[in-house]
């Protein structure tokens, strides 16, 4: 479900949530009412805010809305491009950003690159589930796990907040108070997943998203997502998407004319 946010003072274009009504569940809200959606027992999946011309009240909204929640991925529209606004949604971390009048094109390709986002989200969590108290005696289960779960979440917060920045696993361990072994097998258990599997694929969603502005070199995209050797990332990246990171940014760039990708799953610059 999409919840729509109308920013627009008065000025809402019906036919932009049309385009999204044709592809998935749109409900209409406003500001005052927001947050308390989204804290329904069972909330929704995208956040679309509605814009005409965001001043610096709204944008401190959507920025508080995304601290709020941050693994609910968010949407802006906007009527005009702004290169100044399109630099704050990237380092807000803003899904993706799209200009007025939508096309049918525009809706599909943005809801194409959420659906991977969305499948992780209900992956992770039903890995969480499935290590329930239903499947194990409780008397047999791994004890650390069940009292570390917390601090094992303050890691994922982490890294989501500091992806960009040097994440040593050690330190991780040594926060959760734990050794490496503790620690990696405590993680491995909980998400399904190794810790270095998990950071690089966080860093590699990022870059996705970076490389949907033209304007950023590849060997940049690197950098802000979190690899300091281009090379590295070229050769990782290659191997999880089957694609170089400028050929994955040239087909995302062929297949729209809008030019605004965002952090959260994207496209390239050729640097």
């Amino acid at each position: 479900m999409l919840l729509w946010v109308d920013m627009c003072c008065g000025a809402r274009v019906a036919a932009s949530s049309a385009e999204f009504s044709r592809v998935c569940e749109v409900r209409a809200t406003d500001q005052p009412h927001l947050w308390a959606a989204l804290s329904l027992a069972t909330p929704a999946d995208v956040i679309c805010f509605d814009f005409e011309h965001p001043d610096m009240s709204c944008l401190k909204f959507v920025t508080d809305t995304k601290a709020r929640f941050p693994s609910v991925p968010i949407i802006m529209l906007l009527s005009q491009q702004s290169a100044d606004v399109v630099l704050w949604a990237l380092r807000t971390r803003i899904f993706d950003v799209l200009l007025k009048p939508l096309t049918a094109r525009d809706v599909l390709r943005c809801v194409q690159r959420l659906s991977p986002v969305l499948e992780a989200r209900r992956t992770q969590a039903g890995r969480s589930n499935a290590t329930g108290a239903e499947a194990i005696p409780d008397e047999a289960r791994y004890r650390a796990k069940r009292n570390t779960r917390g601090k094992l979440d303050g890691v994922l917060c982490y890294i989501e907040k500091n992806y960009a920045q040097p994440i040593c696993e050690q330190e991780m361990a040594r926060e959760c108070g734990m050794s490496p072994f503790e620690f990696s097998r405590a993680f491995r258990a909980a998400h399904g997943i190794t810790f270095r599997d998990y950071l690089s694929d966080c860093r590699l969603v990022q870059s996705k998203r970076l490389l949907g502005i033209a304007q950023v070199s590849v060997s940049d995209v690197a950098a802000m997502a979190g690899f300091n050797d281009p090379s590295y990332f070229a050769r990782l990246f290659r191997k999880r998407t089957g694609l170089s990171p400028s050929a994955y940014r040239a087909s995302v760039l062929t297949t729209s004319k809008a030019p605004v990708e965002l952090i959260e799953a994207g496209t390239e610059a050729t640097g």
